[in-house]
């Protein structure tokens, strides 16, 4: 790994764990490669680092507006990562419930636009394995089980490599339109899809193991387990980010969030 600067994620002043509020700033702090361990091991590199994950796996298991607020936080981990203000992450607030919300809502209707998009896909794959089942014919019976499997693999792979950008784009931008430009989106996947496809693989066995001591936990550390795993893929997908500037993509400025 590698940075640019003698301390790039300093924060230029104010407390180390301010977040990040500095409106249109779109200058980028690049690195030439992404450490992956370091992703895991910058989770507790915070010197708050246990109430972070604690807060955030309970944000997680909050229903529905959950998955938003979790999504709202890890734009402001890459905010503050990618842009240099701080060379830890910043602290969950709940102070900030509304900001974390009301960013994490573009994201999350984004990659839910996505799925939508591609669920038709997976739908007629598993009418054609449905059809080949009531045949009765072993052969076609095989066909339809791997196309229908096929299917759903090249789904969660279209799925991951584009779900990325977009979060970075809805995030930074705090915008659900201005997500969607396609020359960007393939731009990153072009530049990044060997780092997405090898950290999705390395940071998924890392979670698995996050998860079974969190369960091993008589089932109570599952929740800062999975705080954990998320400040960790939001480490990793800063990364990305600046990684994707590093060689030449197009860095985003980054909007303010204000409360519902």
């Amino acid at each position: 790994m590698s940075t640019s600067g003698d301390n790039p994620f300093a924060s230029p002043e104010g407390p180390p764990n301010e977040p990040p509020q500095t409106e249109g700033s779109e200058t980028v702090v690049t690195r030439t490669s992404v450490d992956y361990m370091e992703c895991v091991g910058d989770v507790f590199n915070n010197p708050n680092w246990f109430v972070n994950i604690l807060l955030s796996g309970i944000a997680i298991i909050i229903p529905i507006i959950g998955a938003m607020v979790a999504l709202g936080y890890i734009a402001e981990i890459i905010g503050a990562r990618a842009y240099g203000r701080m060379k830890n992450y910043p602290d969950f607030d709940f102070n900030r419930f509304g900001e974390y919300l009301t960013r994490g809502f573009w994201m999350f209707l984004v990659t839910f636009v996505v799925s939508i998009c591609l669920m038709p896909l997976t739908m007629l794959a598993g009418g054609i394995m449905g059809a080949f089942q009531a045949s009765e014919n072993e052969a076609l019976m095989v066909i339809g089980f791997v196309i229908y499997f096929g299917t759903i693999l090249f789904v969660n792979l279209i799925t991951f490599f584009i779900t990325c950008p977009l979060i970075i784009r809805s995030g930074m931008l705090n915008d659900f339109v201005g997500a969607f430009d396609f020359n960007w989106i393939m731009d990153f996947i072009k530049k990044m899809w060997v780092e997405q496809l090898l950290g999705s693989i390395l940071l998924y066995i890392f979670a698995i193991v996050f998860m079974l001591v969190g369960c091993l936990a008589l089932c109570v550390g599952y929740i800062p387990a999975a705080g954990a795993v998320m400040i960790m893929w939001a480490l990793f997908i800063t990364q990305l980010y600046q990684v994707y500037v590093h060689r030449g993509g197009q860095g985003l400025p980054f909007k303010e969030a204000t409360k519902l």
